[in-house]
């Protein structure tokens, strides 16, 4: 049987602030995230222009033996060199950038870039249209109104550059700069359509990133209020079950009483008693914990023994079930927040396994490195690959026969996106599915893990 290897749930890269402002349809030119990527391709030009304009100095002056002012030139270099550093030393560590300092940083190049064109030539030097790539990076990120200043910069410049600058000066003969002037067009055009291809697909990448974020952003807006609507649901169902519950302990009680000889009934009949206590539990856990925070839900537990609990009780409810269980044995237990919901997570993998593979069920949890994992593996008929692209993302189930509806596997993505963990279902080979959950240790703990000095866990 082919491995399909699919995540679940995923960890939080997807921050629904960053599209919580601006006008309807012009999320991206206005968001944090977008003048960031602007930002991004700005510090790419400031590392390559330097460059370009060095090689460029030494081709007119060397070859061309065109007279330029050097020192002034080697300093507005020098300038350049310092702001393209400072500039990669802030896009490593921001975070986000706002629109004002993106319009400032573009004035940046368009200011440097002007007074290198007024020591060589002005508005007659052939790479003076050169002038169109910073407004390229202010018109992807920014909102039109800046654009529109940033136009306006640029079109001053150009028109100072036509009167005010230092002419070129060929000591052979006008000939030569005139020539030097067409070849300067030509490799204008070069690094120009070069560069605008760069940029172009850059922001056509930061697009079809944002609109998969986007489409994440509905998807999973669309699941909680699923759940939100499961969850009013779920509690007002579980007061409804207590009145029909209670009647049934109330027979099976009297059931015992009567027919206390038979040993073989007396031994179904605690079954019955056990399982209707547990189910007992489980409706006042559930109405009980009906619209509380996570605080206020949730204790204390060494991991261990919040996972050894997950699997006891899984042991009563399915008492015929086979479960093979393997915890980290060297590593220290933190004690994490043991919130319902987390164990609900657990326990409907547990659920699954058990219901596709009563008697070949193995659970592994370990929590030696940052994060928790806890490993599900079955022996039954595996999940199939369509249904693989709809499980935990729609209420869906390879259980139809026996009235399954995934709400259980929904439920347990919508847990750990929450707690910024993710699912993963595998289709093992020879038969049988495999989930793993992944869970930082970080989002759950209380205290941080010491070193194993005192004895390993325990189930």
């Amino acid at each position: 049987m082919p491995t399909t290897d699919r995540p679940l749930g995923t960890t939080t890269t997807f921050d629904q602030g960053r599209f919580d402002h601006g006008p309807p349809g012009g999320a991206l030119l206005t968001s944090p995230h977008g003048t960031l990527q602007g930002l991004r391709l700005l510090a790419f030009l400031r590392v390559f222009a330097p460059i370009a304009q060095a090689l460029t100095l030494f081709v007119v002056t060397q070859l061309y033996g065109v007279v330029l002012p050097m020192a002034p030139l080697s300093a507005v270099l020098a300038i350049e060199a310092l702001v393209a550093l400072a500039t990669w030393l802030r896009v490593r560590r921001a975070r986000q950038v706002s629109a004002f300092e993106l319009f400032l940083q573009v004035h940046l190049d368009i200011l440097i870039f002007a007074v290198l064109l007024y020591f060589t030539g002005g508005a007659w030097n052939p790479f003076a249209p050169l002038f169109a790539l910073p407004l390229v990076i202010a018109a992807s990120a920014l909102a039109p109104r800046w654009v529109g200043a940033t136009a306006i910069s640029t079109m001053l410049a150009y028109a100072l550059l036509r009167f005010h600058n230092v002419p070129l000066f060929d000591a052979a003969a006008e000939t030569r700069l005139y020539e030097l002037h067409e070849d300067g067009m030509v490799v204008n055009y070069f690094f120009a359509a070069a560069l605008l291809a760069f940029f172009v697909s850059r922001m056509r990448r930061a697009l079809q990133q944002h609109e998969r974020l986007l489409a994440d952003a509905r998807d999973t807006q669309m699941r909680n209020e699923s759940v939100v609507a499961i969850g009013a649901l779920a509690a007002g169902y579980a007061h409804e079950l207590s009145s029909p519950l209670a009647t049934m302990a109330v027979v099976v009680a009297e059931l015992k009483r009567e027919h206390g000889a038979n040993v073989q009934l007396q031994h179904d009949l605690q079954v019955l008693d056990d399982q209707l206590g547990a189910s007992k539990q489980i409706v006042s856990s559930l109405a009980s914990a009906a619209g509380r925070r996570r605080a206020e839900s949730a204790g204390g537990a060494r991991l261990d023994l919040f996972i050894g609990s997950i699997i006891e009780r899984a042991r009563a409810l399915h008492p015929g079930a086979s479960l093979t269980v393997s915890l980290d044995p060297v590593s220290r237990p933190p004690r994490i927040v043991a919130e319902e919901t987390l164990r609900q997570a657990i326990t409907n993998l547990i659920d699954n396994a058990i219901e596709a593979s009563p008697h070949q069920v193995q659970v592994r949890a370990d929590w030696s490195g940052p994060e928790l994992y806890v490993v599900v593996r079955d022996r039954g008929p595996g999940v199939s690959a369509e249904l693989l692209q709809r499980l935990g993302r729609e209420v869906a189930t390879s259980k139809a026969p026996k009235g399954g509806l995934g709400l259980g596997l929904l439920l347990s993505v919508v847990t750990l996106e929450r707690l910024g963990g993710s699912i993963y279902l595998t289709n093992r080979l020879g038969g049988g599915a495999r989930a793993e959950l992944r869970l930082p240790l970080s989002a759950i703990t209380i205290e941080v893990p010491r070193s194993q000095d005192d004895g390993s866990p325990s189930l």
